[in-house]
């Protein structure tokens, strides 16, 4: 059997192809479908007679998917020439014509023995055919698998480049959203701090205090609620993430991996800032961050 290795794009994992065709004497049809799963899980189902070729369908699907729940359905029927391996028990024929004479003779009943009187009976016909060559089989078989699968991996390329184009919509609003948590960020420290003081010089009014030491403490709370960092890598993560959707290698596992990053960076922020205005855009880009995971979950 022949495998092959094809170039790869983004890729759902929910898929379905089809091909059947008639090659040296065989009836050979392929069906292949697909569906989300963390892992690899291939189920094929092949006739009993065929069961020597599992391991190969097997070995050449894997070349094909790396990761989803798919189904394999293979049936070969062999398909009659001249010889359609039809012939006469002769044998048998013999003993029960004779079985029959004899009892007509016997009993002295009436009636001829006819074609009639023995087509009725399965055992006067038997089917033999050669024995099945596996390797040439396995040939024909791999030609409408590849087939099969052109069509398969077609229709979740399909299905990969909508996701692609909704991820990199998603993507946008949230360079969008980081942007204008950025800008947000120096005025919501200094109103903060500002707040900050002003509370701390109201709880110490008429009592004598260290204006230096409240300045210095100040400073390490604003440093605390500095989000700048995250804010760094955040916009760091979304540049590794068009990078990542460009690569000729199935990418589901690694945006995951960094969906999960994006997350943690949009949680701290949220929990740092103690600003409303702030408040609000890191919600909505958590739920921007949820939508990219949900679709993620479909790519190979």
């Amino acid at each position: 059997m022949i495998f092959f290795r094809r170039t790869a794009m983004i890729k759902s994992m929910t898929g379905y192809g089809r091909h059947r065709e008639v090659i040296d004497g065989r009836d050979i049809l392929c069906e292949v479908k697909s569906v989300n799963s963390r892992y690899l899980d291939t189920n094929i189902k092949l006739g009993r007679a065929y069961n020597a070729l599992e391991d190969k369908v097997k070995q050449y699907a894997a070349t094909r998917v790396s990761r989803g729940k798919m189904d394999i359905y293979i049936s070969i029927d062999r398909i009659a020439g001249d010889d359609n391996g039809l012939s006469v028990n002769e044998k048998f024929l013999e003993s029960y014509v004779s079985l029959l004479r004899d009892i007509k003779e016997r009993y002295a009943l009436g009636g001829d023995v006819t074609i009639q009187t023995v087509a009725g009976r399965s055992e006067v016909f038997q089917l033999t055919r050669p024995d099945e060559d596996m390797e040439a089989t396995a040939v024909a078989l791999a030609q409408v698998m590849e087939k099969a699968f052109d069509g398969f991996t077609a229709m979740r390329e399909t299905e990969g480049a909508k996701l692609e184009a909704d991820l990199l919509g998603h993507l946008e609003v949230l360079e969008g959203l980081r942007e204008k948590i950025a800008e947000r960020a120096p005025i919501s420290v200094s109103e903060n701090n500002e707040k900050m003081k002003a509370r701390i010089r109201e709880l110490l009014d008429g009592v004598a205090y260290d204006e230096a030491r409240l300045l210095t403490e100040c400073a390490i709370f604003a440093d605390k609620a500095d989000i700048s960092e995250e804010i760094a890598r955040l916009g760091s993560h979304f540049e590794q993430f068009r990078k990542i959707l460009k690569e000729n290698v199935p990418v589901g596992r690694k945006l995951d991996f960094l969906v999960q990053e994006m997350n943690r960076e949009v949680n701290t922020i949220g929990s740092k800032c103690n600003d409303g205005e702030t408040a609000k855009i890191v919600i909505d880009a958590k739920s921007y961050v949820e939508k990219i995971r949900e679709q993620i979950q479909n790519i190979e």
